[in-house]
């Protein structure tokens, strides 16, 4: 069976259904029952508000958040981190979302930011060194990757630097004009073979996976 082939029109034409439908379209539902859907919103409008706002739904009655426990701290945690945003202490309290900063340094939550980033699996560091990805900064790190030998395609940078990723799509418009601009060749990078096996003897040739890795 060949995978649906997405576009911003049948996005916005998906969630509208699933609106009409009365599903919930709170961003933890969604990755759980409609996955690809939401990786196709995350990849084409950057996050999953963005997409829901351009199917003309009313995102603030699709947040499931005013009432906080601490699942629904860490979910919304994750969300803002996959979206590639500033999770420093001061932008989220000053800027980003003030009542989930509130809400996860309460004693009967989590009692610091510190605390709660880290239960939400994210490594406190890097949140701290985190500053505003702009097109420079993006090259930078693009490159840092490529010279640590890290795979370059896109499915691997999803699991490795999320934010990265998040944040050259939509400055490049696609992770393929990202390393375009970081001056590296994406058709060699997507076409690059996964892995390579010794050679059991000095007469047999090294041997590949004949399958390109998909960016």
């Amino acid at each position: 069976m060949t995978s649906k082939r997405w576009t911003k029109e049948s996005i916005a034409e998906d969630i509208r259904q699933l609106a009409e439908k009365g599903v919930d379209l709170s961003y933890s539902n969604v990755v759980i029952h409609h996955l690809p859907l939401m990786r196709a919103a995350m990849r084409y409008y950057g996050s999953w508000r963005e997409a829901v706002k351009a199917a003309g739904v009313d995102y603030d009655k699709v947040r499931k958040y005013r009432s906080w426990n601490r699942q629904r701290i860490i979910e919304r945690i994750r969300e803002l981190y996959e979206q590639g945003e500033d999770l420093s202490w001061r932008n989220v309290s000053t800027n980003l979302d003030p009542q989930l900063a509130a809400a996860a340094t309460k004693p009967k939550h989590f009692g610091s930011w510190r605390k709660a980033i880290e239960a939400a699996g994210i490594d406190y560091q890097e949140v701290r060194r985190y500053h505003q990805w702009d097109e420079e900064t993006i090259i930078k790190r693009v490159r840092e990757l490529y010279e640590q030998g890290v795979p370059l395609n896109a499915k691997n940078v999803e699991e490795v630097d999320i934010p990265l990723i998040t944040a050259a799509r939509r400055r490049f418009e696609s992770w393929d004009k990202a390393l375009q601009a970081a001056g590296l060749d994406y058709k060699q990078i997507v076409l690059r073979r996964p892995f390579k096996r010794r050679a059991r003897s000095s007469g047999e040739q090294e041997e590949s996976s004949d399958n390109g890795d998909n960016a």
